[in-house]
């Protein structure tokens, strides 16, 4: 024999246990059981090496196959346990799928639920636009099942209102959410609703708390006259929330659909307070430690010279 080589192989608990009582009757280890009827079959009168081979490579391609059919079959799954998680008034089902893609029954898509059989790339690309995840993860393992970007806010307001309601695939903005960790920090995240289901995250990378060192001046007072023009512009599309550190967690990371977990919270008045001297000044109306005196340091800001010279349309 040549040189022994290292071959990993996944088996049925059932054929291992076999292996194990063959193995205790030999006296051989199982390692050793496992080779010696390995070899042996080889060693049949009813088929030549090659056939033996041949007959070997089928099984383990089999195996292979079988086990990319079933991670596959996996994220199918949990697409769709996270979109049946949200409240909507369609609520997706395996029925719903291969109606949305024009099929005469269930059959199909129920086989690449299960694992029996794998869906094209066009059909892949289908499935990740319906459920609203990540094409390249959906297809080549790659990246975060949802999608997050990293989002700028610019000196020209009207731009930044128009970014952040642009739509995707032909879908427009439903809402459009602005999270705050409720914590000292305060971090920023928005989150786009397109419909039932389907959304995606934007990272501002903004601070909103009265500190030194971390979040920008600047930038939050570009984020709070952008909150005003689409508060005045787009009312009813425009949500505040006060998120908890872990939900927060998980819109950052979009390992989960991220309307599954902003659809917990009720609108929060901030957004709207932010900008509006009236409702700010409140002592009564405070939001967070620190409310008024970041309101009033952003109230500051927008106010000096250097700062509106910059503005575009203002």
């Amino acid at each position: 024999m040549s040189k022994n080589v290292q071959f990993n192989l996944r088996i049925p608990a059932e054929l291992k246990a076999l292996i194990s009582e063959a193995a205790q009757v030999s006296g051989r280890s199982i390692n050793a059981e496992a080779q010696y009827r390995l070899e042996a079959s080889f060693k049949s009168n009813e088929g030549s090496y090659s056939e033996a081979l041949s007959k070997l490579k089928e099984f383990f391609d089999a195996h292979l196959r079988s086990e990319h059919l079933m991670s596959l079959a996996h994220k199918l799954n949990f697409i769709l346990s996270e979109a049946q998680a949200v409240d909507s008034f369609n609520t997706p089902s395996i029925s719903r799928v291969a109606e949305a893609f024009s099929y005469d029954n269930v059959i199909t898509v129920e086989e690449w639920f299960e694992g029996r059989k794998e869906p094209s790339f066009e059909e892949l690309s289908k499935l990740a636009e319906y459920f609203g995840c990540q094409k390249s993860w959906l297809i080549h393992g790659e990246g975060k099942p949802f999608k997050q970007e990293n989002f700028k806010f610019g000196f020209d307001i009207k731009d930044n209102a128009e970014r952040l309601l642009e739509g995707c695939n032909e879908r427009e903005v439903k809402s459009l959410w602005f999270a705050r960790n409720n914590t000292i920090y305060g971090e920023l995240v928005i989150i786009k609703h397109y419909d039932s289901w389907r959304g995606s995250v934007l990272n501002p990378r903004i601070h909103l708390f009265d500190g030194i060192g971390l979040g920008d001046t600047k930038e939050k007072a570009l984020l709070t006259l952008t909150l005003e023009y689409l508060c005045k512009h787009y009312p009813l599309k425009i949500k505040g929330a006060l998120v908890s550190e872990l939900d927060f967690n998980e819109l950052i990371w979009v390992e989960q659909n991220p309307i599954k977990i902003i659809d917990k919270y009720s609108h929060n008045t901030w957004v709207e307070a932010i900008w509006d001297e009236s409702m700010y000044l409140k002592k009564n109306n405070s939001y967070w430690k620190g409310w008024h005196e970041m309101c009033l340091s952003n109230a500051h800001t927008i106010k000096r010279k250097d700062f509106l010279s910059k503005l575009v349309n203002k």
